[in-house]
């Protein structure tokens, strides 16, 4: 489940300071590889979630994988905000 809070502000960054009101995006738009987010950018919406949402964004961290789409830096600002900086791991499989 998305937290409706951050996914509206993450949305509205980025259509009005990225897309500058020429388009817009869902959660699942791929930001990166489409060219919506560039390295410039991916920084600027890092300060815009720390400043707006009073978390932190962990250095040396894959911050630019997690700025995916608009649920994959929904999900990251989620996980901030609970206390987690790395993503689940998962559960181990048998060797039997």
């Amino acid at each position: 489940m998305r937290d409706n809070e951050v996914f509206e502000a993450v949305k509205g960054y980025v259509e009005d300071s990225v897309l500058k009101g020429q388009g817009e995006v869902e959660g699942d738009t791929p930001l990166l590889e489409w060219g919506i987010l560039d390295s410039l950018s991916v920084a600027r919406l890092g300060n815009f979630v720390e400043k707006r949402f009073e978390v932190v964004l962990p250095t040396g961290s894959a911050v630019g994988e997690r700025f995916h789409s608009l649920d994959s830096i929904c999900a990251f600002v989620t996980e901030l905000r609970a206390g987690r900086t790395e993503p689940e791991p998962a559960a181990p499989h048998d060797a039997a």
